[in-house]
């Protein structure tokens, strides 16, 4: 794989996310939090849930509402949020933990799924960003990242993800707000959740609540996945075939790697 396609846009680093999921008992507020990207009225060290160079998270709740912050570390997060977006997933069943979620940053990457057939020429033409009408689409876009969320919906068999982008006013009919402060060097993020089982998670307090983070890179297929099998590309035998096909997908698996996949669970207690 030819990674100099994304050195001209993306800086590249590989951060996997710890596998085991922690059962955190929330703190409880008596008053409402400002949901303004900013960390200033929140009680730190008892809202904490998790902290690492790259990324703390705190999360709180009132009576009414589950308040998240996620406080951006490190720089190659940072920017892999900025272009793949990060999705919050909230539910009460482990079963369908991740059936919806909100992209906050929304990501350039993914603000490109609006242009279907240009999306599919990014994910596969590896000379792609060097057009530089391209590369100045993607500038563009970073201005847009965090005024339109991202819902990502899947069915529940858990079929692949549906995208789509809305207004934060849209969020808040539903009681839901998000904010962040984008000025500052790395991201800040603060959402505010109803516990009353209203659209969109339609999650409740009085339950055990699932809480995901994701950053989830595009799945590329590029031309040059194929560079390394296509001398055996006329072999004659199944096993052949088959490491071909292996050899493709741990590519492609290991690029999303280097994007910044990433991917975190807790389990929050009321």
């Amino acid at each position: 794989m030819r990674l100099f396609f994304f050195t001209l846009f993306i800086s590249l680093f590989t951060f996997i996310g710890c596998s085991s999921t922690d059962m955190i008992t929330l703190s409880h507020s008596d008053q409402e939090l400002s949901v303004d990207g900013e960390l200033s009225d929140w009680s730190l060290s008892e809202s904490l849930i998790d902290e690492s160079d790259s990324i703390n998270y705190y999360a709180t709740r009132t009576d009414e509402f589950l308040y998240l912050y996620i406080d951006v570390r490190g720089l190659g997060m940072n920017n892999a949020m900025r272009q793949s977006g990060f999705i919050i997933y909230l539910s009460n069943d482990e079963e369908q933990k991740k059936r919806v979620g909100i992209g906050y940053p929304t990501g350039t990457f993914n603000l490109l799924r609006e242009n279907p057939a240009e999306f599919q020429s990014f994910l596969r033409d590896e000379d792609w960003s060097n057009d530089p009408g391209n590369r100045q689409m993607l500038e563009d876009f970073e201005s847009e990242i965090f005024d339109r969320p991202m819902i990502v919906e899947r069915s529940p068999r858990g079929d692949d993800p549906q995208y789509g982008f809305i207004s934060k006013d849209r969020l808040e009919v539903d009681g839901l707000r998000v904010a962040a402060n984008a000025d500052r060097r790395l991201t800040g993020i603060e959402i505010r959740i109803p516990l009353d089982g209203s659209p969109i998670y339609e999650i409740t307090g009085d339950e055990d609540i699932w809480l995901g983070f994701e950053i989830a890179p595009p799945d590329f297929r590029l031309s040059s996945d194929y560079d390394a099998t296509q001398r055996n590309q006329y072999g004659s035998n199944r096993g052949g075939r088959m490491n071909q096909g292996q050899d493709r997908s741990r590519s492609r698996q290991n690029l999303r790697r280097q994007l910044g996949q990433y991917e975190q669970w807790y389990i929050l207690s009321p």
